[in-house]
This record gives structure tokens, sequence and C-alpha cells, in this order.
């Protein structure tokens, strides 16, 4: 973990990591969220330039909400660079509460905790509907 910190921030930024005992990485969690919701402003901001001005019929409502959901999945020339970003920064955070003995409060942690276990459930839930969507369209064999 050493050799990587000291290869990210350099070596003298990285001793002063080492030997801080501020155990707080909130400023580096802060900075992470902040970093993916700019990335979904930036989502919202490409819907809202594709949609412009919103219609006053209900079909025409529903096709602006399809257009805006469809908006919001285009890749963002840079998107990955920001992700992959704000994920080093809770990697940081989450250094420099092991070595403060402080993981336990790891605001970092539990952002990334909570990132990937989003993400777990969301493969679970599409796992178990395509698993029942198949033996629902299976008719039975008697």
């Amino acid at each position: 973990m050493a050799k990587q910190g000291v290869a990210v921030l350099g070596e003298n930024l990285w001793g002063q990591v080492e030997s801080s005992q501020n155990s707080g990485c909130l400023p580096l969690a802060q900075a992470a969220r902040r970093l993916l919701e700019a990335k979904d402003h930036a989502h919202e901001f490409v819907a809202d330039i594709l949609v412009g001005q919103s219609p006053t019929d209900q079909a025409g409502r529903a096709l602006v909400d399809i257009l805006r959901e469809y908006a919001k999945k285009i890749p963002i020339p840079g998107e990955e660079i920001v992700e992959s970003s704000a994920h080093a920064l809770r990697i940081m955070g989450i250094c420099i509460c092991i070595i403060a003995a402080n993981l336990s409060s790891c605001y970092c942690l539990a952002d990334l905790a909570e990132a990937a276990g989003k993400g777990k459930i969301e493969e679970a839930l599409a796992a178990g509907l395509n698993e029942w969507a198949e033996k629902a369209s299976t008719p039975s064999k008697h």
C-alpha cells in the first residue's frame, strides 16, 4: 500500500499522510461525492439539451420522459476518468483511516461499500427476474 501511495501522491505527501494523526477522511469522501454528483449533473444537462421545451400533451410528455431517460445513459467524454478519480479518492481515504486505526468510522469505506452493495443488489435482482421470466415462459411438462 505504501509503494502505491508514494506512486500516486509522491514521497513527501505520502510521508505526511503516514505520519499524520488526523484520522479524518471526510474531505476525501466529500470530494469523491462531488465528482460523482458532477457526473450526474452532466447527464441531466445533456438530457435538458435533448429534450428542449416540454410539450403540454400527455403523449408528448411520455416521449419526453423516454428521451430524458435515454439521454441520461449517453456516455459523456471523461466520465470514466471522473468515476476512477472518485474511486481513487475513496481508496486514499480508506488508507488514511487504516493508518490511523479508525476504519470503523471511515466515510470513504462506507461510501465505497454502499456503491458496491447497490451494484450487487441490482445484479441479483436482474438475475432473479431473468430466471423468473424464463421459468414463466416455459410451459410445465406434466
